[in-house]
């Protein structure tokens, strides 16, 4: 959905995913190759110690991905999406994420900062830039 409006320095968009269910991570593991025993055996994770399961790192990506895309508009394509992971995600967590515009370009490109909460505690920080689909170049 495009959100009109929320495309000035300052402006904030924000999203709210899960809880993370095992699940749901058994099913990304399965859709993105990521078979690695500390995203959904318990007792190996522990083993690691990780203190257990842990959601994947693009996951959490993918969800900030998807604030972008429901802040800024379908018709945008997202150029560039960076992001650092700060704290691991754990089953049972509600992930939030939040995108501030930082800047706007003279072709309406945009720049927004990403971070991304459990709890109020950081999970990821990143950056994207968005650019009209109408502009992109394959």
């Amino acid at each position: 959905m495009k959100r009109e409006g929320i495309h000035r320095p300052g402006d904030t968009f924000s999203i709210r995913r899960g809880p993370i269910t095992t699940t749901q991570l058994v099913m990304y593991a399965g859709a993105s190759g990521d078979f690695n025993r500390i995203h959904y055996d318990h007792p190996f994770a522990v083993q690691a110690g990780l203190g257990g399961v842990i959601a994947h790192g693009m996951l959490t990506m993918a969800f900030a991905a998807s604030c972008a895309t429901e802040a800024f508009g379908q018709a945008n394509r997202i150029s560039r999406i960076d992001a650092r992971f700060t704290s691991p995600v754990r089953v049972g967590d509600v992930v939030e994420v939040k995108a501030t515009v930082v800047a706007r370009g003279i072709e309406g490109q945009i720049e927004a900062s990403l971070e991304a909460n459990v709890d109020g505690r950081v999970v990821l920080r990143g950056v994207v830039e968005v650019t009209s689909a109408a502009d992109a170049t394959p």
